[in-house]
């Protein structure tokens, strides 16, 4: 088994156009970011500014509709052992998750940019926080956060193709059969449907990140 290691890089200096290959950042001036790109659709000017407050309304335009739902969720993230091998991990094809890590604290985000298969190579691990959060696009594969120290709570927003997992093989919603089937899968959960997981106990793939402090 190769176990590959990758250095932990904190996100407070990763500028928005180098993460926008995983995700988005939010927390930033974005008067500070120009240019349009993934995840970044606008060139973002304050709506106000003025002695009160320095508001950005539209960000992201997310257009409603029928076919995805929104989801407000709560973790409460826990340490894990220096070194300890990460030896699986996922993605939401077509769901966007949102994770703010709250009280001054941070979080420890393992992603690799959308692709077939999750290489260890192009994987990178973040500390994220204390003033600032993400947006995972569709399709990152991630580790799921987390806390660098102690018990972190963390807002976990999602907007996507979000259902109830109620047991078996498949799950119907938006008009079609989702597969649902696998260790990955919590009755009575609110889930991202087509998910997929790679590594672990969730396959016979081989994915093994270790992470240097």
């Amino acid at each position: 088994m190769s176990v590959h290691e990758v250095k932990l890089e904190r996100l407070r200096d990763i500028g928005m156009k180098e993460f926008s290959t995983f995700g988005r950042i939010i927390g930033r001036d974005e008067d500070t970011e120009e240019g349009k790109y993934d995840l970044h659709p606008i060139d973002a000017k304050a709506a106000v500014d003025n002695d009160m407050i320095k508001a950005y309304w539209d960000l992201i335009p997310f257009e409603l509709t029928d076919q995805e739902r929104f989801s407000m969720g709560m973790l409460f993230l826990k340490s894990k052992k220096p070194g300890e091998p990460l030896d699986w991990t996922e993605c939401h094809k077509q769901t966007n998750e949102f994770f703010f890590p709250l009280g001054g604290k941070q979080l420890i985000f393992v992603c690799c940019p959308p692709m077939a298969k999750p290489d260890p190579a192009k994987t990178r691990a973040f500390i994220v926080g204390p003033d600032e959060g993400v947006m995972l696009g569709k399709g990152t594969w991630h580790y799921p956060p987390f806390a660098l120290n102690g018990i972190t709570p963390c807002l976990m927003p999602r907007y996507g193709k979000l259902a109830p997992y109620q047991g078996g093989k498949v799950t119907h919603a938006f008009g079609k059969d989702w597969p649902t089937e696998g260790p990955g899968w919590i009755k009575g959960a609110m889930h991202a449907l087509d998910t997929e997981f790679y590594g672990g106990d969730y396959s016979d793939d081989e994915y093994n990140i270790q992470i240097v402090f």
